[in-house]
């Protein structure tokens, strides 16, 4: 029970303070408080008690080697070996939440809508009832002398796949935080995938709806001077992860945002081809076709595209481009509205794309198929 209170102690007087504590500080006020008895015991008795004391609170070290702090305690080291402690602020934080204002409530019922599957668990808990009270704040506001309609916002934004919807393959929540944890502590990652074993240094997760990818780069793979080593893995196939104890070697320059603004994950029609090439391509933007252009211009396809005006509702785009099974498909929905003017090897993925596509989906080839025709003669 003494220790039980002592602990309580300690936490309430750092709670009461924004400045950190030496642990000497810590004993001197457990000593004036009543809760230690100091007169059969020395300096340094006491301190290994309220060391033992604030150990306790830093809880027990988690197979990352990182405490399962549930107070939120924090030390700093001062000079020597003196410590300083201090509760982290969120710890102590005394919210009123009938004062939340109603766009904080907002982006709290937001974050929870769009991120609530995808950040840590840890912190989906700790934000769990700031995501209850935001709600009740939204619905509260509806009923107010001057209503504003921030819940109807709440429901009137929403991030979705454009073209063919493919349905999101379902992950293992553990194997996300796994690699969060790993980022947060700098560790490596080993795990299995598609029946290999790998050891990652993890860069990042990046989400390209519907798919969610861990971005990292092979240990060792420095060493290989024809391999980049980067590496996209999908969440949903990788098994049996977990944190290694070696340091992961993250460039300080690196920015995943980058890495995929610059085409890291689009996929190549022929690996070995990662050429710029500059794109020629004659538009016709006549009725089917009327917004293409102005589309176009808002949203070029690369940072370098220009559009001129050839004759009528003819028009002729330049832009540098990489031979990307992206890119095909695109150019591939644009028709018969669209023409490739260069370079050939562009023009030929295009054209080979849609040859395959007319000889598979040929009725002709259906009833071959039908009757068994492989297309090779026998002999009578």
């Amino acid at each position: 029970m003494e220790s039980f209170l002592r602990r309580l102690t300690i936490l309430e007087f750092l709670s009461s303070s924004r400045q950190m504590k030496s642990t000497r500080e810590i004993v001197t006020h457990l000593v004036n408080a009543g809760y230690i008895n100091d007169d059969n015991l020395d300096e340094k008795s006491l301190l290994r008690i309220v060391q033992r004391d604030l150990k306790f609170l830093l809880g027990d070290t988690l197979e990352d080697d990182e405490p399962d702090n549930i107070f939120g305690l924090e030390s700093v080291r001062g000079q020597g070996k003196s410590l300083y402690w201090r509760l982290e602020p969120y710890s102590g934080l005394r919210f009123d939440f009938e004062k939340m204002p109603r766009f904080m409530a907002l982006a709290f019922t937001l974050t929870r809508k769009h991120l609530g599957d995808i950040l840590p668990r840890n912190t989906v808990t700790e934000l769990n009832r700031f995501f209850a009270q935001a709600e009740d704040r939204l619905r509260e506001s509806e009923k107010s002398l001057t209503p504003r309609s921030y819940q109807r916002l709440s429901n009137a934004i929403e991030f979705f796949q454009r073209g063919q919807k493919l349905q999101a393959a379902a992950f293992d929540m553990e194997a996300l935080d796994t690699i969060y944890r790993a980022i947060i502590l700098n560790r490596q990652v080993v795990f299995d995938y598609r029946n290999k074993n790998y050891r990652v240094h993890p860069y990042g997760i990046a989400i390209l709806l519907p798919k969610i990818y861990l971005v990292g780069k092979k240990d060792g793979s420095e060493s290989e001077p024809s391999d980049s080593g980067y590496r996209s893995f999908l969440l949903h196939k990788i098994r049996d992860i977990y944190t290694a104890p070696e340091s992961a070697s993250i460039p300080q320059d690196f920015s995943l945002r980058q890495f995929l603004e610059q085409g890291n994950m689009d996929i190549l029609v022929t690996r070995s081809d990662d050429t710029s090439y500059q794109l020629v391509l004659e538009l016709d933007a006549g009725a089917q076709q009327s917004n293409l252009i102005e589309d176009l211009s808002e949203s070029p396809i690369s940072a370098d595209q220009e559009i001129r005006v050839l004759e009528g509702n003819q028009y002729q785009l330049t832009a540098t481009v990489r031979r990307t099974v992206q890119l095909r498909n695109w150019l591939t929905s644009l028709g018969a509205g669209a023409r490739v003017v260069s370079p050939d090897v562009i023009r030929e993925d295009l054209v080979s794309h849609l040859s395959a596509i007319l000889q598979k989906n040929s009725p002709c080839n259906q009833v071959l198929r039908e009757v068994g025709y492989s297309g090779k003669e026998t002999s009578g």
